[in-house]
């Protein structure tokens, strides 16, 4: 799909399915038609935050290059992460070392680990910016500046860390356990 394709589908849709369109970001939340088939490959639902409260935000540009990197790469694709307002950037530990996920400029991508090196040859292909490689799958930023690391054989305390809470299902566990513990020690203990 081609910038001017998307836009002109955007600005004939998105009133009615609930996004918005800010310069090169759309914004959208629970309420809106997740249904949507926003991309070739995605709808709206694949791609909403996990921060239950919080609207998601992204680039358009971004969007249309995850579309072709789907495309290139001939399977399904797991979004694990997209925006992170900056207090849930905070609970996510830096998400994977960008703070590119509080401007809508990142999406985390997992695939099972038998397609992990066809997943990072087709970002490479087809993407310019911020490459993150983990064993769950790549990182990708939109950024002027290229930068790429590996940390597939990271195996720290830290990274286990946070390739655990990297899974947005997971934060949202230890969110709730977390709450949950803040009760107990506050107002039922006594």
């Amino acid at each position: 799909m081609t910038k001017s394709h998307f836009d002109a589908q955007l600005k004939t849709d998105a009133f009615e399915n609930g996004i918005s369109v800010d310069g090169d970001y759309i914004v959208f939340d629970k309420k809106s038609n997740l249904n949507y088939q926003l991309l070739t490959s995605f709808k709206l639902k694949e791609l909403l935050t996990a921060n239950p409260v919080s609207k998601t935000r992204l680039n358009k540009n971004l969007l249309l290059s995850l579309d072709t990197i789907r495309e290139n790469f001939g399977s399904s694709i797991n979004i694990r992460a997209s925006y992170h307002s900056p207090e849930y950037h905070l609970i996510t530990f830096g998400a994977f070392d960008s703070p590119l996920y509080t401007t809508g400029d990142a999406l985390a991508l997992g695939v099972p680990p038998e397609h992990l090196e066809t997943l990072i040859a087709s970002v490479k292909e087809n993407f310019t910016g911020e490459i993150g490689i983990y064993k769950w799958g790549v990182h990708i930023g939109r950024t002027k500046e290229v930068k790429e690391w590996d940390k597939r054989l990271d195996t720290s305390k830290h990274q286990f860390f946070k390739d655990l809470v990297s899974n947005d299902t997971m934060k949202n566990y230890l969110l709730i356990g977390g709450a949950a513990a803040a009760v107990w020690f506050f107002f039922i203990k006594k």
